[in-house]
């Protein structure tokens, strides 16, 4: 009988022990279970707010995306804006340029005229550049060719020549786009400058490319032409497009306002177009086969010969290659 109390006894303490072990182990392994169901939250709840979860975190990827596209911010805006290479401002006019609708003319106002110069400081200071013209129309203005867009920009890209960027690192970029025209159907936001690293592969390109059409306004006297920085400008074109084209041939247009009756404005814009063609023929040493006259008279006008401005416009002298 005492050794059966005893045995009892012995099976009781280890029972108990037993139980305290079991109880004891399940109590941890329920923290752990908690543990993990509250790291897991966490971890979604991270993925919802879209913040990195600890294991994507690496200290080499530290990039942003909130580098500005530099032409979307020229677009947007009223004032006439230029980017560097950099994507820095290098003007910022609150009186831009102003267009009319179906009009290749464009007014610059007194507060942008040293925008030219501005341009030009930078390339001189930046010459592997080429600068692009960003030059918008809209898509119901009249149906021409070039576009208004690019005629536009024309006038802006001889502006720049005339200062001193040369021809070939000036880039026009037509954009046409949705266009709010004032109801006197004017619109001043339509051009923005932007250079970028001059590109080789496109000046390569251009070498053998036969240049668009030219509008001059060359000044004449009693004796004939003035030379002028235009005129020579000009000829230099012109000579290096006939040397890389051995067959294209150029035309040289004269064009008059209304003045008069339409047979003599022929005749005079015929005489002002010889002395343009004469010009390049005799300081080019270009070949007279390779260079024509003719003329347009009063018939072809690009602006109102009410006014002397219009007229002024009218007469002048177009250059055309022919393939």
């Amino acid at each position: 009988m005492k050794n059966f109390v005893i045995a009892f006894c012995v099976f009781l303490v280890w029972s108990f022990f037993g139980l305290w072990l079991y109880y004891w182990l399940q109590e941890d392994n329920t923290h752990l279970q908690s543990s993990n169901i509250q790291l897991t939250n966490n971890q979604n709840t991270s993925d919802t707010l879209g913040l990195p979860n600890l294991s994507e975190i690496d200290g080499n990827n530290t990039k942003t995306n909130d580098t500005l596209n530099p032409i979307a911010d020229l677009m947007t805006g009223n004032s006439l804006r230029a980017l560097t290479t950099d994507g820095d401002i290098l003007f910022n006019y609150e009186e831009a340029f102003v267009i009319t609708k179906n009009s290749p003319l464009v007014f610059i106002p007194q507060e942008a005229k040293d925008f030219k110069y501005k341009l030009n400081n930078y390339f001189v200071e930046h010459p592997n550049t080429e600068l692009h013209i960003i030059s918008k129309y809209s898509a119901e203005e009249n149906t021409v060719s070039p576009n208004m867009g690019v005629q536009r920009a024309k006038q802006l890209k001889d502006i720049l020549v005339e200062i001193g960027i040369p021809s070939t690192h000036l880039v026009i970029k037509p954009h046409i786009t949705p266009i709010a025209f004032t109801a006197n159907g004017t619109y001043n936001n339509a051009f923005s400058f932007l250079f970028e690293p001059l590109n080789q592969a496109r000046l390569e390109a251009i070498k053998n490319e036969i240049p668009d059409t030219k509008v001059i306004y060359p000044r004449f006297s009693t004796s004939g032409i003035l030379n002028s920085p235009e005129l020579e400008k000009l000829l230099e074109e012109v000579k290096l497009a006939l040397d890389n084209n051995p067959n294209v041939s150029v035309e040289v247009i004269g064009h008059t306002d209304n003045v008069g009756n339409a047979q003599d404005n022929y005749h005079r814009g015929l005489e002002f177009s010889r002395q343009v063609r004469w010009y390049l023929v005799a300081k080019g040493r270009i070949s007279r086969h390779r260079i024509k006259a003719s003329s347009k008279g009063e018939s072809e006008a690009i602006a109102s010969n009410n006014t002397e401005k219009g007229r002024n416009l009218n007469q002048r002298i177009e250059i055309r290659f022919i393939e």
